[in-house]
C-alpha cells in the first residue's frame, strides 16, 4: 500500500470518528435546546391559562390543531397531577402515523372544582430539522471523501512525481552495466536530498564495484598460474624413478591439496561473479534435457560408487535462466547425492512442472538444515568435498527466485528446487 493511499485512509478514519462523535454531540445539543424552547411555550401557555381563570374566573376554551392542543377534565381522584413534563405519541389520521409530541400536565382549580390541563406542543419540527441536519452532514462527508481522492490523486501525479521517477530509476539500476542515475531535479528539499544522497551512494558502491571486481580477476589470474606451475612441477616430480614410497605418498597429498586449491579458486570466483549478477544472459532453457546430459555424463562416476540411479521421472519443463548457471545448478545437485551417499545407495531424480527433486541415501545430516547451503559447510567423512556446491547453489536459487528446500525421512536425503515462480 502506498503511503498516500494509507494516509488517506488514516484522514478518512478520523474523519468519520470526528463526523460521528460531531453528528452525535449536535444532535443532542439541539435536543436539549429544542426541548428548552418547548418547555418554555408549555409554561408560558400554563402561566396563559392560570391568568385568564384569575381574571374571569372561567375555563379557557380547548383548543385542538396539528401542531398544538389544549385539553381539559374534570379531576375525581384524591391527588390529582400538579405538574408533569413527558413525552408521548399521538396518531395523526391526516399523516397516518404516530407523531412525536411534548405533554405538560398540570391541576387548577374553578369554583372549587379540580380540572386537569393537558398542554401538547408537537416536536415534528425537531426531527424534521434532525433529518435535514443529518443529511447535511452526509452530503459534507461526501464532499471530503471526494476532496481527499481528488486531492491524493493530485499530489500522486504531481507533488510525488520526482520520488516515483527516482524509485524506478534505482529499481532499474545495474552494478554490471552502470550508467549514472539521471535524476529529475526536484523542487521539494527532501526529494532533492534523497537524490544527492543516492547518487552519492551509487557512485561509491560502483567504485567499491569495480575494486571488487579488479581484485577478484586480478586474483583468480595470479593464482590459477602458479597453481598450474606448482601442479605440473608435481606431475613431472611424480614420475621420477627414485622415489620412496614416503615421498610418493607426500606427493600424491600435496598434489591433491594443489588440485583442489585450484577447483576452490574457481568455485569462490564464480560464487563472487554470481553475487555480483555478472550472468545477464538468459533463455527459454528445456530443464528435462539438461538433466538427462547431466545424468550421461556423471553415470561412470555413479558406477564407480557402486550407485544405482533409479528410472527418473522427467516432465517437459522450461526455466528462463542463464545455461551455464543451470548446468552448475544441476550438476551440484547430482555431485552432492553422490558424495553424501553409502555404498551401494540409491539416487532418485524427479522433475516435475512445480520442482526439481533429487534423493539419495545416506546417514543423517550432522547440524541443521539451515547450515547446508551455507558456504564450506560439508560432512566430516567426506574430506574432497569443498563444502561450496550448494553455497552455489543457493545463489543461483536466490538470482532466480526459486525456493530450495531440504527433508531427511527414513534414511533418506531430499533436495528440492521449486520453480514455480520462475517457469517461462
Amino acid at each position: 500500500m502506498r503511503i498516500l493511499t494509507k494516509t488517506s485512509l488514516y484522514y478518512l478514519l478520523v474523519s468519520v470518528i470526528v463526523f460521528l462523535l460531531g453528528g452525535l454531540s449536535f444532535y443532542k445539543i439541539m435536543q436539549v435546546e429544542i426541548y428548552d424552547e418547548v418547555d418554555d411555550q408549555l409554561f408560558t401557555d400554563k402561566e396563559n391559562i392560570l391568568e385568564y381563570i384569575r381574571q374571569n374566573n372561567e375555563l379557557p376554551s380547548v383548543t385542538s390543531g396539528i401542531s398544538e392542543a389544549i385539553l381539559v377534565k374534570e379531576v375525581t381522584v384524591a391527588s390529582p397531577t400538579l405538574e408533569a413534563l413527558s413525552d408521548t405519541l399521538i396518531f395523526s389520521a391526516y399523516d397516518e402515523e404516530f407523531l412525536p409530541f411534548r405533554k405538560l400536565t398540570f391541576t387548577t382549580y374553578q369554583d372549587g372544582k379540580p380540572y386537569q390541563y393537558t398542554i401538547l406542543k408537537s416536536l415534528m419540527d425537531f426531527d424534521d430539522l434532525s433529518e435535514s441536519t443529518m443529511l447535511a452532514m452526509g452530503w459534507i462527508f461526501l464532499l471530503l471523501l471526494f476532496g481527499l481522492v481528488t486531492v491524493n490523486y493530485i499530489i500522486n501525479r504531481f507533488a510525488w512525481a520526482n520520488f516515483y521517477d527516482t524509485l524506478a530509476k534505482v529499481k532499474g539500476y545495474s552494478l554490471s552495466r552502470f550508467q549514472p542515475l539521471h535524476l529529475r531535479s526536484s523542487n521539494t528539499r527532501e526529494f532533492q536530498e534523497l537524490n544527492e544522497v543516492l547518487l552519492a551512494m551509487t557512485d561509491k558502491i560502483h567504485g567499491d564495484y569495480l575494486n571488487l571486481k579488479e581484485f577478484t580477476e586480478n586474483a583468480s589470474h595470479e593464482i590459477q598460474t602458479p597453481l598450474a606451475i606448482v601442479s605440473s612441477k608435481l606431475e613431472l616430480f611424480m614420475q621420477s624413478e627414485n622415489l620412496t614410497p614416503q615421498q610418493a605418498t607426500m606427493l600424491e597429498e600435496m598434489y591433491s591439496s594443489v588440485n583442489r586449491l585450484g577447483r576452490l579458486n574457481k568455485s569462490l570466483i564464480l560464487l563472487t561473479r554470481i553475487e555480483n549478477r555478472e550472468f545477464s544472459e538468459r533463455e527459454q532453457l528445456p530443464l528435462h534435457e539438461l538433466l538427462k546430459e547431466q545424468l550421461e555424463q556423471l553415470h561412470e562416476i555413479m558406477e564407480m560408487h557402486d550407485l544405482e540411479l533409479l528410472p527418473p521421472k522427467l516432465e517437459a519443463v522450461y526455466l528462463t535462466m542463464n545455461r551455464g548457471l543451470a548446468e552448475v545448478l544441476v550438476s551440484n545437485l547430482l555431485l552432492n547425492a553422490i558424495r553424501h551417499n553409502q555404498p551401494a545407495g540409491t539416487i532418485e531424480v524427479r522433475l516435475s512442472q512445480e520442482q526439481l527433486c533429487i534423493s539419495n541415501t545416506g546417514s543423517a545430516l550432522e547440524g541443521t538444515p539451515e547450515e547446508l547451503f551455507r558456504r564450506f559447510m560439508s560432512s566430516k567423512d567426506q574430506a574432497g568435498s569443498l563444502g561450496i556446491g550448494l553455497a552455489l547453489v543457493s545463489k543461483i536459487c536466490t538470482v532466480y527466485r526459486l525456493q530450495p528446500s531440504y527433508t531427511y525421512t527414513d534414511g533418506l536425503h531430499r533436495l528440492c528446487i521449486k520453480f514455480q515462480k520462475n517457469r517461462a
